[in-house]
């Protein structure tokens, strides 16, 4: 390590070039390494997955691209007894929305899509399968939805798999975002440790490895698939390990002074 550290202050120049290359390349990955991970998720063996796998094999659907549009009438009235209007609502859908696939109560006659208390009904609306976190054919169905909805008088409401899973709320920070909150907390924590500028160097070697594996990790995914999850972990664990080795070597470097020991008089 000496001998490696010497080489690397003999060309620090180099070294420090090939630092911003790899830092400009590595930023220009990460905006493009979202588009190609993969969001599937494999549990071969659990009853879920098997039942997901069960269901895309004979329905060609699954809980992941399953819309749950839901409509109530008003007190004192049925959904049964409003039909024709909860009828219309989903024949709006499925003429606005041809590519996506629309059942419910009027197209199978099934009192299943009633609930037990008479007032609201529910169909499954069914789109291509997710990409991402984005809202993907909830966005287009939600405005159509409503609108038809609230022009024959009954409440709308919109659920699915996705929609719970992330707690409603279908927008939020980046990657990189969350990345750079997690550091300015870390530079509070390293001014204190540090007092000095020094602070900013654990950041600074964070930034160039998050970055150059995520540029590795945009050319791995031309070779096999590679799980969304990974982008967080190596946020995670290039800013901590980061700041980790960064604390080490000065601890290292500047080694705790022991006073010797008074002699026995």
């Amino acid at each position: 390590m000496e001998r490696f550290a010497e080489l690397v202050l003999r060309h620090r120049r180099l070294v420090t070039l090939l630092w911003l290359v790899l830092l400009v390349g590595g930023g220009a990955a990460a905006s493009q390494l979202s588009d190609r991970l993969s969001f599937d998720f494999s549990l071969p063996g659990q009853p879920g997955y098997e039942t997901e796998r069960q269901m895309v094999a004979t329905y060609g659907v699954s809980p992941q691209d399953t819309l749950v549009p839901v409509l109530a009438v008003p007190e004192g009235q049925t959904a049964q007894g409003r039909a024709a209007d909860v009828a219309a609502v989903f024949d709006a859908v499925r003429s606005q929305l041809p590519q996506l696939r629309v059942v419910d109560l009027a197209s199978t006659g099934d009192s299943g899509f009633v609930f037990a208390d008479g007032r609201r009904t529910f169909g499954l609306v069914q789109g291509g399968q997710p990409t991402g976190f984005g809202p993907g054919a909830e966005a287009a169905l939600r405005p159509v939805f409503e609108q038809a909805a609230g022009a024959r008088g009954l409440e709308p409401g919109l659920t699915s798999y996705q929609l719970l899973a992330a707690g409603g709320d279908t927008t939020g920070p980046s990657v990189l975002l969350e990345t750079l909150l997690g550091a300015v907390g870390a530079l509070a924590v390293l001014i204190f440790v540090f007092a000095s500028f020094l602070a900013l160097v654990p950041l600074a070697v964070a930034a160039v490895s998050i970055l150059t594996t995520f540029l590795l990790v945009l050319g791995l995914t031309f070779v096999t698939d590679v799980s969304f999850v990974v982008q967080f972990l190596i946020s995670l664990v290039g800013l901590g390990v980061a700041i980790d080795y960064s604390l080490a070597s000065t601890v290292c470097a500047r080694p705790w002074s022991v006073r010797p020991a008074t002699a026995p008089r």
